[in-house]
């Protein structure tokens, strides 16, 4: 008689690196397509607590979860970006909370208390990869895309100090959008700021 070895599905997700889980995700690490015993599956594992329920359709190992991780798997194709990427960097001083990415579309959704704001840009834009990294399991907007895409979603938006940007990136990143109106808002920030 031979022994069976049964891997834990928790285990299999701590050795994803990743911290938010979608069911879809679930499925597919744990090979299971029936959707009604995957239910049964999760909401055991979370009442257990072995797994947090973050809202519908998503879950974490533990509430510690990354919340810009999760902004990217509500939303997708999506980035975070615009004023959460402008506030980290030290480009604009007043606090939000809220976390902006650029998606397909607008919305605003809160998970508790965190809300998580989505901009629209056309896909010509959002799915070109000019300025942006992947960051463990989340895409990020860098300093210049974040720059880039503020100007296009609002022409007449306040940065508070401008420093380390790379100019010629945002130049490069400019042609993205197809906005002629873009480039003369970019080289007065230019003049203004640049050191």
């Amino acid at each position: 008689m031979t022994n069976i070895i049964k891997k834990d599905p928790v285990d299999m997700l701590y050795k994803s690196k990743k911290t938010v889980f979608s069911l879809k995700d679930l499925s597919l690490y744990w090979k299971i397509e029936n959707q009604n015993y995957l239910k049964t599956k999760t909401r055991r594992l979370v009442k257990s607590g072995r797994l947090y329920f973050i809202r519908r359709g998503f879950y974490a190992l533990d509430k510690d979860y990354d919340r810009w991780e999760l902004a990217n798997k509500m939303i997708t194709p999506s980035y975070v970006g615009l004023y959460t990427i402008l506030t980290s960097e030290g480009t604009n001083f007043q606090y939000d909370s809220r976390i902006y990415c650029a998606s397909r579309q607008s919305r605003t959704i809160y998970v508790g208390k965190q809300g998580y704001v989505y901009k629209k840009l056309s896909d010509k834009a959002l799915l070109n990869p000019i300025g942006l990294k992947l960051d463990g399991a989340k895409t990020v907007a860098t300093k210049e895309r974040a720059i880039m895409d503020t100007i296009y979603l609002m022409p007449d938006f306040y940065f508070d100090k401008l420093i380390n940007v790379d100019w010629e990136m945002c130049y490069e990143i400019a042609k993205i959008y197809g906005n002629k109106k873009m480039n003369a808002r970019l080289k007065q920030l230019k003049e203004d700021y640049a050191e």
